[in-house]
């Protein structure tokens, strides 16, 4: 898992497959004009979701992990925390679905941690990290995020 600021995803790039690829897509493309959508970067190998909504509470999100692709999540607007546990400490509570690449875990994660994420902000969440996104603040708040997923 990997947390920082948008400006320093380039030194990334051990780390991320094809990160060149996604630097110059952000570099000619403005995220905060595209509607909401899945736009391909590289065929299916890489894309970006653009999606909108409301946080909630942390009891109310499910954690998740992919096997095949990378998330890197790039809040445009709003802000909300992100939870991260290694998946050694979830219990499968829906099994893997090989056509959407998720997989579910039960609520309650211990060790975890918890990412507050804003405006300017990423998190690269890897096939062997759990992650439950748009967990709220305290109260909803509305979130406008980039979610590029590609192929690890």
């Amino acid at each position: 898992m990997i947390a920082d600021a948008i400006a320093n995803l380039e030194k990334y790039s051990g780390s991320i497959p094809s990160l060149y690829l996604i630097l110059d897509y952000l570099e000619k493309t403005d995220l905060s004009k595209l509607d909401v959508g899945k736009y391909p970067i590289s065929g299916e190998k890489i894309y970006v979701l653009i999606q909108e909504y409301e946080t909630k509470g942390e009891a109310e999100k499910k954690w998740e992990s992919h096997r095949n692709f990378i998330d890197i999540q790039i809040v445009l607007s709003g802000e909300e925390f992100m939870g991260y546990a290694p998946l050694d400490a979830l219990k499968v509570a829906e099994a893997y679905n090989p056509d959407k690449d998720v997989m579910f875990y039960e609520t309650d994660a211990r060790p975890r941690s918890a990412i507050v994420t804003r405006a300017g902000n990423f998190c690269a969440f890897f096939p062997r990290d759990a992650h439950k996104p748009g967990c709220s603040l305290g109260a909803p708040a509305k979130v406008r995020k980039a979610v590029i997923k590609a192929r690890a």
